[in-house]
């Protein structure tokens, strides 16, 4: 039996070349644009490359970010209290001070005592208004005088002004001038209190 034997014509090898020769230089142009590993750098990339869709979410740390571009966050709870520190040094006793024996008296613009402590009696003095004379049940010239005008009522005041000094001619006295609110003598209620050294 005769069998013909195919024999590709000329034009199908030219053609089956072709096509493998294309196929070929598919590969190594799809090879040689594969990009190295650690090849590419900031030096690679365009500006404005990376966006939000090419970065994983959570990926990024706060030392990415400059100081002031990520706001802070709300106040956290307080802590609890830490322990009480060392107990510091005792300080220097300080100066008592010198005691005084206080004595006082409220006196009324008719010149008598309302009340008072450790005074033996009180004057106005004859014709001259806003003058008293407070005496003591000792000697009071080397005490201090504290005199304010004030009524010996409750819920009672009275505008005005007063001086007070050691009467002279009398060491257990003090010598007290009552003033109204323009400076002229008047008769007022007052308070004194003087305070003597006990020693």
């Amino acid at each position: 039996m005769f069998r013909s034997r195919f024999r590709p014509s000329p034009a199908l090898i030219v053609a089956c070349v072709a096509l493998l020769v294309a196929m070929t230089g598919t590969g190594v142009a799809a090879v040689t644009q594969l990009v190295p590993r650690n090849s590419v750098g900031t030096a690679q990339l365009k500006s404005n490359a990376v966006i939000s869709a090419k970065v994983k979410n959570g990926s990024l740390l706060r030392a990415d970010f400059k100081a002031g571009q990520i706001p802070a966050g709300p106040a956290g709870p307080a802590g609890p209290a830490g322990p009480a520190g060392p107990a510091g040094p005792k300080g220097d006793k300080g100066d008592p001070g010198t005691s005084a024996t206080a004595l006082w008296a409220v006196v009324t613009g008719a010149g008598s005592f309302a009340r008072s402590s450790g005074t033996n009696s009180v004057a106005k003095l004859a014709g001259e208004d806003g003058r008293y004379e407070v005496v003591f049940n000792r000697d009071v010239t080397g005490c201090a005088y504290v005199a304010t005008i004030g009524k010996s009522a409750a819920n009672a005041t009275t505008p005005g002004e007063i001086a007070v000094a050691p009467r002279q001619g009398n060491a257990n006295a003090a010598f007290v001038h009552t003033y109204d609110s323009t400076g002229a003598s008047v008769a007022s209620d007052f308070y004194l209190a003087v305070f003597c050294p006990t020693s």
